[in-house]
């Protein structure tokens, strides 16, 4: 048997004694032991995280983020594109850069809206030549930017309704087309405050 030695202290005029340490760490190992059976028990009470489920909730948070990061960038770029119009100081430099961030956070949307082809193709003038053709494209775009944002497909997610995902993947696509026209277009763009002099 184990035994510690207990002084308390020199000249204290007590004799030394001894206890059995012993029952001591028994006793504590006997706790640490449930401790460890109850942790294991807590843990085994949980469903299992495996590593593919763990993978498919990062991956759809990912998703998330880049939905939210394009939806709110498509936005964004629109309003700015337009704003810069209307006070007259659009460059086309500045008009192209706009259009191709709307022709990317669109097509990166359409691609993770994953609604199927229910998109219908709407035909869009090709040639934009004069200031009134730009404004008109601009405007258009900068509208079907807002009709998709507000379209309220985004809004319930827990109610499908096929005619406005429809009208989302329409919008995406016409959105996708516009902004590549204005983009080819845009080097024969001026300022409209240039033109007007």
């Amino acid at each position: 048997m184990i035994r510690a030695v207990i002084n308390d202290g020199p000249g204290s005029g007590k004799q030394e004694k001894s206890r059995p340490v012993f029952g001591r760490i028994r006793l504590a190992g006997i706790f640490l032991m449930t401790m460890l059976a109850l942790t294991a028990a807590d843990i085994l009470a949980q469903p299992p995280i495996t590593s593919s489920a763990a993978e498919r909730d990062r991956t759809r948070k990912q998703l998330r983020e880049q939905f939210t990061k394009n939806f709110r960038d498509i936005q964004l770029n629109s309003q700015k594109l337009l704003k810069e119009h209307r006070n007259r100081s659009l460059s086309s430099r500045d008009l192209s850069r706009h259009v191709r961030s709307i022709n990317k956070n669109a097509k990166t949307l359409r691609g993770l809206m994953a609604l199927g082809d229910l998109a219908e193709k709407i035909e869009i003038e090709k040639e934009i030549d004069t200031p009134e053709d730009f404004d008109e494209s601009i405007q258009r775009l900068a509208t079907l930017v807002r009709e998709f944002a507000h379209n309220p497909i985004h809004q319930n997610s827990k109610v499908f309704n096929t005619d406005l995902a429809a009208q989302a993947q329409t919008d995406l696509l016409t959105i996708i087309d516009l902004s590549k026209i204005l983009n080819d277009a845009s080097r024969n763009y001026r300022p409209m405050n240039e033109i007007a002099n």
